[in-house]
């Protein structure tokens, strides 16, 4: 049997960026801390899905059936992280994507 060393890895076209600075890296790693839960994606890709109308907590809670408690404490976390914004109308409350956050977190993790 003939093993044939792994290539280093390289981005298909990317071209020398420098690194990240430590100021950088964690508020990178904190912005993928508040992504890295299965029902926070689920409730960014819920949203998303609306781009014309804002999502409701009763939305929410009705597609990922659980309790409404469990979706407002994930979506405080994604308001806060700037992933999603929040406004008030009457007694709703209306969740939007804030997709220049994501678009920023993408950007700090692809090649340039």
């Amino acid at each position: 049997m003939v093993v044939t060393p792994t290539p280093d890895f390289a981005w298909p076209g990317a071209a020398s960026a420098a690194p990240l600075d430590a100021a950088s890296a964690n508020a990178l790693a904190h912005g993928l801390q508040v992504l890295a839960d299965p029902t926070r994606l689920r409730i960014l890709s819920l949203v998303a899905a609306n781009p014309d109308r804002p999502t409701t907590v009763t939305e929410l809670v009705a597609a990922l059936g659980c309790a409404q408690s469990t979706a407002s404490h994930h979506l405080r976390i994604l308001v806060d992280g700037g992933y999603l914004s929040y406004e008030r109308s009457g007694t709703w409350g209306l969740y939007r994507l804030e997709a220049p956050r994501l678009l920023e977190t993408s950007a700090s993790i692809r090649p340039r």
